[in-house]
């Protein structure tokens, strides 16, 4: 043994760290996932100068309004049943929770198409959206793709195929840019962006469905209207809590462009779409696979009764906080002297508006990876947490419209009370675990 430890202290340091990320289950799916979802985020960081020569703040500003109505919605698509899969201990309750989510996807798609149909233009002019009125059809094709990517992909996390959930990533993240740019040059304008949205966003799941086909196929008999109302209402708490809270978690994430639309125009919002990427996109790679991964690993944690559960949680919130500091904050002190010149001089703006923005990337960089109060059985704090920042978030905005303050002050403004809200989020989850530590005891 002490021959062991003196070879394995002798190895590079390199060395030490890929043997310690093998060795470790929640870093392991962090490497699988972040490394393909790095190279994703790459073509997309590598490609947006291209991108934003070829369309306008404005078209971008579109982009981002179209983008934050269809995150609002999209979150009704199956109702977040998709979220308990990694609890059933069996296989065949998650396979009928999957079949429940698939029967709703459909409902909720139909119920869509008739909003749309019968009551868009009330809509439209009710939420001034006229910006994106010739559009709003193509949210109905985001929403179903988003919707049957979503239920695919969180089963896949159930099976811990990350590697696979890494392959389309890839995919989505050259399809999306190929298609920006190719619509660009021919002069697609906003429906360019949109398209290539979609794309970005659904790519891979063919690759999902054959994959849980080849794998699953004979649970997938175990499917039947039975056990689908018998885990229905054994999770009944995610429709009920876990739900709602998603839907008010995203309004209080996507609201922005709306409210900068509302308050002054689509190119305000293009400058922000553009700021607001690009102190997100660094680390979206690390924290969308750090979440991904940790909910795998938490959950399995849950179901085993672990008490080195605290341990996993706040040893991961004190890498990622060391993380975001070098991928976050250094970066966008540079923003405002870099941004014109990568991007164009017409994008200036958006680089004086990182400095604002990077705040509340930082802390959320930290946090949301491992916010997951569903999984302790805390579904009823998320939302009334969700409802709480929402509430913040839309307060602050009408107190900037009210005092007429610039843009930069607005952004800070929503910064400041993102930030603060990360922050009780944190203290909310080492709440959760720690009276989760104490039933075990008990």
């Amino acid at each position: 043994m002490k021959k062991y430890i003196s070879d394995h202290r002798d190895l590079p340091k390199t060395s030490r760290l890929f043997g310690f990320i093998l060795n470790n289950p929640l870093y392991k799916g962090v490497f699988i996932l972040g490394s393909g979802t790095a190279v994703a985020q790459l073509i997309g960081i590598v490609t947006m100068p291209i991108i934003t020569r070829l369309y306008t703040p404005s078209d971008l500003g579109v982009l981002a309004v179209y983008s934050s109505i269809l995150a609002i919605v999209g979150i009704g698509a199956t109702l977040r049943y998709e979220f308990a899969y990694g609890l059933p201990e069996e296989d065949e309750d998650a396979v009928n929770l999957f079949g429940l989510c698939l029967i709703l996807l459909f409902i909720t798609t139909t119920g869509f198409t008739l909003i749309l149909l019968f009551g868009r233009d009330l809509l439209i002019n009710t939420f001034d959206l006229v910006s994106i009125k010739q559009y709003t059809w193509f949210l109905l094709i985001g929403f179903f793709g988003m919707g049957l990517y979503t239920m695919l992909n969180y089963w896949a996390i159930r099976q811990r195929d990350y590697k696979r959930i890494t392959y389309t990533k890839i995919n989505q993240g050259v399809g999306g840019s190929v298609c920006k740019i190719l619509l660009g040059i021919l002069s697609f304008g906003p429906l360019g962006l949109i398209l290539g949205h979609i794309v970005s966003h659904i790519a891979g799941i063919t690759t999902l469905a054959r994959v849980m086909w080849r794998k699953d196929r004979e649970n997938l008999k175990d499917i039947s209207l039975s056990r689908m109302k018998s885990v229905a209402k054994t999770y009944r708490s995610f429709p009920a809590f876990n739900f709602p809270a998603s839907i008010v978690n995203t309004m209080s994430l996507k609201l922005p462009p709306l409210m900068l639309l509302a308050l002054y125009d689509s190119q305000v919002v293009g400058f922000y779409a553009l700021a607001q990427m690009l102190v997100v996109l660094p680390g979206s790679f690390i924290s969308g696979s750090m979440g991904q991964a940790y909910l795998g690993e938490a959950s399995k944690m849950v179901r085993e009764r672990s008490r080195g559960l605290r341990s996993l949680y706040v040893g991961t919130l004190k890498h990622m906080s060391v993380i975001a500091v070098f991928l976050i904050g250094i970066p966008a002190l540079c923003a405002p002297f870099v941004v014109p010149f990568i991007f164009g001089g017409a994008w200036i703006k958006a680089g004086w508006y990182c400095w604002p923005l990077a705040l509340m990337a930082m802390v959320g960089f930290v946090c949301s990876p491992t916010s997951f109060l569903h999984i302790y059985g805390y579904n009823n704090w998320k939302l009334i947490f969700d409802i709480t920042r929402t509430l913040g978030v839309i307060i602050g905005f009408y107190m900037c419209k009210l005092f007429g303050v610039d843009v930069l002050t607005t952004l800070i403004v929503y910064s400041m009370i993102t930030a603060i809200m990360y922050i009780i989020m944190i203290r909310l989850n080492l709440k959760a675990i720690y009276n989760f530590t104490q039933s075990i005891k008990n």
